[in-house]
């Protein structure tokens, strides 16, 4: 008997097109999907900043919105002469001392809030809030916020001005604060707790009375 070489067997396309085997054809798919999905892996990235400058630019916003709405009350509660909500504002450890206070029209804290004739100190030039508020031709709120470099908390001041006499130039002006501020300023300084504006002075900042601080001085 003799025995023949076996020659190879010659793979041969499965359809007369010429066209790859199911299988072949299958595996070429699977390796083109994964390149189009590798390719937008590969160049993905996070949001970039101008997303998150927003993100982190929100809560001040939000803040700032929410202290001028406070000014607008208390504002409102001065020509009203409403002690009640100025107190539920006031600093919590002095609430029950000023209350007392107010039931006397001849005290201190009473004068420098409602009443310009009983004020005994400085040049004679000092106004009570309410004559700076009531006179006022255009009574103007504006807010200052600015986070604290000693103990990272964000601060709120808040100017109540006759803006047709004053602008926001004067206002950053130190000089015109200390000349003007007795007669024409009222400020009252919060601190952001717990996302809720507490205040930091008294009624008013009653018992603060040199110059009042610019928005700039205050941001130091």
């Amino acid at each position: 008997m003799i025995f023949r070489p076996v020659q190879p067997r010659k793979l041969q396309w499965s359809s007369p097109t010429h066209c790859l085997p199911d299988a072949a054809r299958l595996g070429l798919l699977f390796l083109f999907v994964v390149a189009q999905h590798a390719v937008p892996l590969q160049g993905a990235s996070t949001p970039r900043a101008p997303h998150a400058q927003q993100k982190s630019g929100a809560p001040r916003g939000t803040a700032s919105r929410d202290l001028h709405k406070i000014g607008e009350t208390v504002a409102k509660a001065v020509l009203d002469k409403n002690i009640d909500t100025l107190l539920s504002y006031d600093r919590a450890d002095l609430r029950s001392v000023d209350s007392v206070s107010l039931k006397n029209p001849k005290s201190d804290l009473y004068c420098y809030l409602f009443d310009s004739e009983c004020i005994t100190w400085g040049d004679g030039t000092w106004r009570s809030v309410y004559d700076k508020l009531s006179q006022a031709h255009q009574l103007e709120i504006k807010v200052s916020v600015s986070s604290s470099r000693y103990d990272r908390q964000l601060y709120g001041n808040l100017f109540f001005y006759d803006a047709s006499a004053i602008s926001d130039k004067n206002l950053r002006s130190r000089d015109f604060l200390c000349k003007e501020g007795p007669a024409s300023i009222a400020t009252w300084k919060f601190r952001l707790e717990g996302g809720k504006w507490k205040s930091v002075n008294p009624l008013f900042d009653s018992e603060t009375r040199d110059c009042p601080k610019s928005p700039e001085e205050d941001a130091k």
